[in-house]
């Protein structure tokens, strides 16, 4: 088939010119190659600095920060803590049971409850065997018992840490056989989450370093070359960790923001660095000299760097509009690790490249790879130009199936089930839920005056999902009391939600002056919260998106149809995410639990990761499309060239980042994991379904539309060259 005719434009490899001297990026280049010996003297002082900070930073961070600040169950949080501290609503228990009856054989308990008193920060044990019966602490089945005890800590920051230590301590005592003991409760299950994230972390370096490594060469040819992205991300990231450690001096600051700034930072900053060291050899390639061939990367793909990672920042700055302390520090995370990783790339790996001389190079007797392949893209290419239509609607297809399941995604907020089995904090849980009913788990807490007690009880005693309702508290101060409410299901169940939705409201008329808290409802308010502010986060995120599109390209269309795409795509990730995580299918080969629904801040947060991230390959083929443009001023060969000169770099940057994302997925905990494998599949679709189907397709069937921009809007908006 003769793939090259009169309708199919050349695209035939063609040498950039050189940038102009006033293009601010080629300045920036020359300043760095001139003055590269300082440039990286300053960099490894950066990195010196940095190490202590970075290695020290988890030390620095909470395991606290997921109430929606303002929200009803924070009001009940901290009216429990201020006016009912020895209610001890938060204290994590000690799960224990034994084969015989404890009524008949009470000893292994007994002496339990003396060793939990020299447990470390031990301020209490509650004994269940001397407290009465209506306090429930020993269950139906009399085998098995709970033991509250209250820990000394003076923050949120130290209370998982706490129950950590209370873990340890439980784990090292020594019971008869056929006894068990387990830690659980709110502060357990995030102290046992916390050290599976930081192992995970671990990893997930290890997991994905080789993969990368071996991708890099495989790209470049040369062990040299392929080193230098994965150390330049190495070097951006120790810097972003630094900084995150220097805020949390003045503000807590999740520990979550670990591993999701680690994961970004590497995949985002290998891919600058690739872009980088790729279009500098084949500028070098073409016959320019090292300061030439720098200026004109940076100008090119330095620019498109610098774009991507001012989107992905913007985008990620939406979750800020979220009064939640765990998602505001892992957005902040990621942008300070996409920040220092565009740092690097645009200073540091510019000085490297210039240093390094020829060694960076394709060996002279082998063609630059990048060139080798675009006439591998351009076969592609003109299919696509030729038969538009067919190709968009194959990719509109593949993407609206995956799209379909995220209309009916359900949203939740983790339990104990989010750690692992073979934790002390999930193994005591599995315990309770079995002889208490799931519901003890986690019940609410209902702070009313007193005299409104018995109306609370009586409600919430009506409610078909409730199996006891009792005050279990002295008035306090106030003249308020606490009603403890146990419902039949779990705390991550939608039937608890749906109870504490039928309560409150139900309590609004009853009792106005009762406020229904606990940890389902913290999490039902924090559910609230995520999705009510995420159409306002979407909608900033877009926003902003379109006018960085309409500033870079100066084109409504480009604009306009770029938002489409990436909307899709993302609209597929969140259907994949749903089939995988919600409905458990392939849950098996990523040996996970399934959750029954999707994390209930994946609507905003992947939205605003997934968005910037998409935008990342977008950008740079834009831009290479732009650049052709603006040097031939012919559209079908622009994008046939543009296309064809990113289409290597673009594949080699997708399987990195997929790996990267992989690897940090298969290593962690369910939300790790829920986000990892759900940014692998849309990197692969972008770079696939989007690049090689919808844009060449869509751009094809506009032709030279693609570049229309009103005339009294072309007179207000900035101008922005790609060509030189």
């Amino acid at each position: 088939m003769k793939l090259i005719t009169h309708s199919s434009p050349s695209v035939e490899h063609q040498p950039s010119a050189l940038p102009g001297a006033r293009v601010l990026f080629a300045r920036l280049a020359a300043a760095m190659a001139r003055h590269r010996r300082a440039v990286i003297l300053v960099w490894l002082v950066v990195a010196f600095a940095a190490a202590p900070l970075a290695m020290t930073l988890s030390s620095a961070l909470s395991g606290a920060g997921w109430d929606a600040q303002g929200s009803t169950a924070q009001q009940v949080r901290n009216e429990l803590r201020r006016d009912f501290p020895a209610l001890g609503v938060e204290n994590p228990v000690v799960v224990y049971r034994q084969r015989a009856p404890i009524a008949s054989d009470p000893r292994v308990l007994q002496r339990l409850v003396t060793e939990l008193a020299s447990a470390p920060r031990t301020r209490s044990v509650a004994d269940p065997l001397s407290m009465p019966a209506e306090a429930g602490l020993i269950a139906p089945d009399g085998r098995t018992a709970i033991v509250p005890v209250a820990l000394r800590v003076a923050s949120d920051a130290q209370r998982p840490v706490a129950a950590g230590d209370l873990g340890d301590y439980v784990a090292r005592l020594r019971l008869t056989p056929g006894s068990r003991a387990n830690v659980t409760g709110e502060w357990p299950v995030w102290s046992d989450f916390n050290r599976m994230n930081a192992e995970a972390l671990h990893k997930a370096e290890l997991l994905s370093g080789l993969p990368s490594l071996v991708l890099l060469f495989i790209a470049f040819g040369a062990l040299l070359a392929a080193g230098l992205p994965l150390v330049l991300a190495l070097a951006g990231i120790a810097a972003g960790f630094a900084l995150l450690h220097v805020l949390s001096w003045a503000t807590p600051l999740s520990v979550w923001s670990m591993n999701f700034s680690m994961m970004i930072g590497l995949a985002v900053g290998i891919d600058y660095s690739l872009f980088i060291v790729s279009r500098y050899r084949e500028e070098r390639a073409e016959g320019k000299d090292a300061l030439a061939a720098i200026e004109t990367t940076l100008a090119t793909a330095g620019k498109a760097v610098s774009l991507s990672a001012l989107t992905v920042v913007l985008s990620l700055a939406a979750v800020f509009l979220v009064p939640v302390m765990v998602f505001r520090s892992m957005a902040l995370g990621m942008i300070l690790s996409v920040v220092a990783v565009a740092l690097a790339a645009l200073t540091l790996l510019p000085a490297v490249l210039v240093a390094l001389g020829d060694r960076v190079l394709v060996t002279r007797t082998k063609r630059d790879p990048d060139i080798v392949a675009e006439g591998r893209w351009a076969r592609w290419t003109g299919v696509a130009l030729r038969r538009p239509g067919v190709v968009l609607a194959i990719g509109l297809v593949v993407l609206g199936t995956l799209v379909l399941p995220a209309f009916g995604m359900r949203l939740g907020m983790p339990g104990a089930r989010v750690v692992d089995r073979g934790q002390t904090s999930r193994d005591g849980y599995d315990m309770l839920v079995h002889a208490f009913g799931p519901g003890a788990a986690a019940p609410l807490f209902v702070t009313v005056p007193a005299a409104d007690a018995a109306k609370v009880v009586r409600v919430a005693s009506q409610d078909a999902n409730v199996v006891d309702a009792r005050v279990v508290a002295e008035p306090a101060s106030t003249g308020r009391v606490v009603v403890r409410v146990t419902g039949k299901t779990a705390v991550d169940d939608s039937r608890t939600s749906t109870m504490i939705d039928r309560l409150r409201t139900e309590l609004d008329t009853a009792v106005p002056a009762a406020k229904v808290g606990g940890p389902a409802a913290q999490n039902r308010d924090l559910t609230s919260v995520l999705v009510g502010r995420a159409p306002w986060a979407i909608g900033v995120i877009l926003l902003v998106a379109f006018i960085l599109l309409l500033v870079v390209f100066r084109s409504l269309i480009i604009a306009v149809t770029s938002i489409l795409m990436n909307v899709v795509t993302v609209g597929a990730a969140f259907g994949f995410a749903a089939v995988v995580f919600q409905h458990g299918i392939g849950a098996g080969i990523l040996v996970i639990e399934h959750q029954g629904f999707v994390d209930a801040w994946a609507p905003l947060f992947f939205f605003a990761l997934l968005f910037g991230l998409s935008m990342d390959y977008q950008l740079f083929l834009l831009a290479a499309i732009r650049e052709r443009y603006e040097a031939t001023g012919d559209t079908r060969r622009a994008i046939a060239q543009g296309i064809a000169r990113t289409g290597r770099p673009i594949t080699n940057a997708a399987l990195i980042m997929i790996a990267v994302f992989v690897a940090f997925g298969v290593t962690g905990p369910i939300p790790p994991t829920e986000l990892g494998v759900t940014l692998a599949m849309a990197v692969l679709l972008d770079a696939t379904v989007v690049r090689v189907l919808l844009v060449p397709a869509t751009m094809a069937l506009l032709g030279e539309r693609n570049w229309y921009l009103p005339r009294w809007l072309a007179r207000v908006l900035p101008t922005v060259h790609f060509s030189h």
